[in-house]
């Protein structure tokens, strides 16, 4: 767990945003452990990637940004299931 947090840390620092994994609970999502990183920025928070469990959200993420982390983030959310 301490490596996906490592992750999501780098990518808060190298975007500016925050960003977090969490795990849908019936229709609701709750923060998965302590899997986030970056400053609260009260921002509307935007899903980046699920895979039906999990998601990856982030606050201020730049758009055209994502591409370059969509598919890192697609294998950390395969390594939870």
């Amino acid at each position: 767990m301490s490596d996906f947090k490592k992750i999501l840390e780098e990518i808060a620092e190298k975007y500016d945003c925050k960003i977090w994994i969490s795990e849908r609970i019936g229709r609701r999502w709750s923060f998965y452990k302590d899997l986030k990183a970056g400053k609260e920025k009260f921002l509307p928070a935007e899903l980046l990637v699920e895979n039906g469990r999990f998601g990856v959200f982030a606050e201020d993420f730049p758009e055209e940004k994502k591409d370059e982390v969509v598919p890192l983030l697609k294998r950390i959310l395969e390594r939870l299931e």
